[in-house]
């Protein structure tokens, strides 16, 4: 199975969530193909909103920076798990880029599904998309809005299922593993 997981985490003041992600990922790796991206420490823009991934250069993003990598593994990704602290009541910015450049994975038209105008994917997998958020003391309501804009974002991207979580250090590795077991 093909994982990819991106860590949106901003700084590394949340150094224990982090630790036991990079350990979950390790244990994960024996089993899977995952792939960790941490956006902090990668070279990439923000959406500018051109539509060149549509008409210019079908399926690859106007920039030529590290969301490459992120895009080119998406086809083979069985898995799409964002992981980001709630930042002022939100997922972090590092996140949200990522999420906004996605839009490659997608074709230009529009189609109705289930009563609604999405876009038709641009390639055959059906990645499972998750969302474990963290925050050390959450906001019951701003821990809905962000889970509830997942959903919107799922049905976007055609993911298979969606799962979000809100995790604590010591449960990200057993979150993971549920997830992925129940696939």
């Amino acid at each position: 199975m093909n994982i990819t997981i991106i860590n949106g985490t901003p700084e590394k003041g949340w150094h224990e969530y982090e630790q036991r992600l990079i350990k979950a990922v390790e244990k994960l790796s024996a089993e899977h193909s995952v792939s960790l991206f941490t956006v902090r420490d990668m070279d990439i823009n923000y959406c500018r909103g051109c539509f060149g991934c549509w008409t210019k250069t079908p399926g690859l993003c106007f920039f030529r920076d590290g969301m490459d990598e992120i895009l080119g593994e998406f086809p083979y990704t069985d898995f799409l798990i964002f992981v980001s602290p709630l930042k002022t009541g939100f997922i972090t910015s590092e996140t949200k880029k990522i999420m906004g450049r996605m839009l490659p994975t997608v074709l230009p038209y529009i189609k109705l599904f289930d009563g609604e105008c999405h876009h038709p994917k641009r390639y055959d997998n059906d990645p499972v998309l998750g969302l474990l958020i963290y925050d050390d003391n959450p906001d019951e309501r701003a821990v809905e809005i962000t889970f509830s804009i997942l959903d919107r974002y799922s049905l976007n991207f055609r993911g298979r299922r969606t799962f979000k979580k809100l995790v604590k250090p010591e449960t990200i590795q057993e979150v993971l593993e549920n997830e992925i077991s129940n696939y």
